[in-house]
C-alpha cells in the first residue's frame, strides 16, 4: 500500500507519495525557483562562477563537442540548435563537477526548461 501525505507547501491540500515526494506537481517548481532566487542573491561563488572565463570556455567546449545540437531533441530525430549547457549532476548537488565536460550536455531552451520543470 502506498502511503500518502500532504504537500509541504503551506495551505496546499494535495497529497503526494510519502517516500518519494515532498511537494505536489504544482509547487515543486515554485520551491526550485525560490531556491534559485535565494542562491543568486546570497551565494556569491555561484553567481561569479556563471560569469567566469572558466565556465564560458567549458560551455563553449561542450557546445562544440555536441555540434551545437540539442541532445534531447536528437533522441527524437529532431535537429534543434542548442543554446544552453546543462549540468547533468547539478552544481547544488556536487559543486566539484561544475567544470567536468562529462557532466555537461547541450540543450535547447525548451528541453532545458523541461529538465528543470519550468
Amino acid at each position: 500500500m502506498i502511503r500518502k501525505k500532504r504537500c509541504n507547501k503551506n495551505g496546499c491540500r494535495e497529497f503526494v507519495e510519502e517516500l518519494h515526494e515532498a511537494y505536489c506537481k504544482e509547487h515543486i517548481g515554485e520551491v526550485d525557483r525560490q531556491y534559485n532566487e535565494f542562491r543568486n542573491k546570497y551565494d556569491k561563488e555561484y553567481v561569479s562562477f556563471y560569469s567566469s572565463k572558466k565556465w564560458r570556455d567549458k560551455r563553449l567546449q561542450a557546445l562544440r563537442r555536441d555540434e551545437y545540437l540539442c541532445k534531447d531533441c536528437l533522441k527524437d530525430d529532431v535537429y534543434t540548435v542548442a543554446e544552453e549547457v546543462h549540468h547533468i549532476i547539478e552544481t547544488k548537488d556536487d559543486w566539484s563537477k561544475r567544470l567536468e565536460l562529462d557532466n555537461l550536455i547541450s540543450l535547447c531552451k525548451a528541453c532545458h526548461n523541461k529538465r528543470h520543470e519550468r
